[in-house]
């Protein structure tokens, strides 16, 4: 199998006031992208301080000649452009990594335009005989601009390295001439490396969630992609996580949404398990597969802001826990039936239970999906009365008290109840959100 390789372009994209900045105007220090190695996860917020990793209102894109594509030792002229409602000026920072050791080690290499320089893991101005230790690279303005559009050469490794990551991060500062008020973004492309292929190719059957058994996807969400000859055996990614960085190769295998890869738990020659990457758009998505003999013919799935379902246990009970106190719980379900080693039991009257699902829709503050974390960030409010709830949940056809509802981990989502009265045996569990959709599937909790 080839070696993967991960081109890291996490721009750090400052904007600043007139043509001075508060932090950096003339490039700021190494590491500081959302690379493996780097400051996954913080970035430039390191310096800039003012929201949320992507929950500023704008975005950062790259524009590639060649589509996600690449021919090995091929220079690439690579076009950035950073949008904000409050920028006025702008910088960045890149890095390219290999795959295999991403925290470590540089894939191809970078070449200074103008207003730009190259900077090693000391901070310093990359030598004539280059970075020296791991040789890793960081491309970033001299000078910023006014424009927010950034023309980046980059030449890619040589032939057998596989597919290229490029992340991209980008800080975007409202000009008041201090730190405070800014706006980082990120994100991350996958080229793969030319082919001519015509065997071995990913055929795409179907792209859904993975959980709920509708057609619509969501971003941040779990999904799950069926067909053939994606990877070559069964993969995880339990061994594939760096640095907290959920992996977008796994077994060889990538997967772009409109161009986005999505981070990977599971690949096999006939399915993929994915998190759909952080996106606006709501309508018709692209979806592409990619091993080393080439790229899929694009699939389309519907993408809308919701997409709920449930994940089960047995494909009848609600994935849920019941609280025996604040600190102690067991699964909910009946007593042996997920098998003697485990235990659970059915709820009664006034137990809260936790129940978990995917695509339950946006939270007040976005949850980078490429990153492993454990969080408790509710949903966003989406009608105009602030006081109603986002969402509402029947057991039993009673309505039950929601007193959490939110995301707890990428692509996980977590709904805090209180069981009402109801009969005792297997009730139905619906749950409706403020934004209209419902989950539709026959599923129950055990109720004693």
């Amino acid at each position: 199998m080839k070696n993967v390789t991960r081109v890291v372009l996490p721009v750090c994209l400052g904007v600043f006031g007139s043509l001075a900045a508060w932090s950096y105007p003339f490039g700021p220090p190494a590491l500081r992208t959302m690379a493996p190695g780097d400051r996954p996860g913080v970035s430039c917020t390191l310096c800039h301080v003012g929201a949320a990793v992507n929950s500023g209102g704008g975005s950062v894109r790259v524009t590639f000649p060649n589509g996600l594509t690449y021919t090995p030792g091929q220079a690439q002229d690579l076009t950035v452009t950073v949008s904000d409602p409050a920028a006025v000026i702008y910088g960045f920072e890149m890095t390219a990594r290999i795959d295999t050791a991403p925290n470590t080690t540089q894939a191809g290499n970078f070449t200074a335009g103008a207003d730009q320089r190259i900077v090693c893991a000391d901070s310093q101005v990359q030598p004539a005989s280059g970075c020296a230790g791991s040789g890793i690279q960081w491309l970033e303005h001299s000078k910023p601009s006014v424009s927010g559009v950034f023309s980046v050469r980059w030449t890619p490794p040589s032939a057998g390295a596989g597919n290229v990551h490029l992340y991209v991060s980008g800080n975007a500062a409202n000009g008041d001439n201090t730190s405070r008020g800014d706006h980082i973004y990120s994100a991350e492309y996958v080229l793969v490396p030319a082919s001519t292929a015509t065997t071995g190719l990913p055929t795409i059957r179907s792209v859904a969630p993975a959980v709920g058994g509708g057609a619509t996807i969501e971003s941040c969400s779990w999904i799950t992609i069926a067909g053939s000859s994606f990877g070559t055996g069964q993969t995880t990614w339990d061994n594939a996580i760096v640095d907290n960085v959920y992996p977008t190769t796994l077994g060889g295998v990538t997967v772009a949404i409109n161009g986005k890869p999505a981070p990977i738990s599971f690949v096999s020659a006939t399915q993929i398990n994915a998190l759909a990457p952080l996106d606006t758009v709501i309508g018709p998505s692209s979806v592409v597969v990619s091993n080393a003999a080439g790229s899929s013919a694009p699939a389309t799935v519907q993408e809308d802001m919701a997409a709920p379902g449930f994940f089960t246990f047995n494909d009848h009970y609600v994935a849920a826990l019941v609280l025996d106190s604040a600190t102690t719980y067991q699964y909910l379900a009946p007593a042996g039936s997920l098998g003697g080693s485990v235990q659970s039991r059915a709820a009664k009257a006034g137990d809260t239970i936790l129940l978990y699902g995917s695509g339950f829709g946006r939270t007040t503050t976005p949850l980078n999906p490429f990153m492993s974390a454990s969080v408790a960030l509710p949903l966003a409010h989406t009608g105009a009365d602030i006081t109603a709830p986002t969402t509402t949940v029947t057991i039993g056809g009673q309505a039950a008290q929601v007193t959490f509802a939110g995301v707890v981990a990428p692509g996980l989502y977590q709904l805090n109840v209180v069981v009402p009265q109801v009969a005792a045996g297997d009730q139905p569990v619906v749950l409706k959100l403020l934004s209209g959709p419902s989950t539709t599937q026959q599923v129950f909790i055990p109720v004693q």
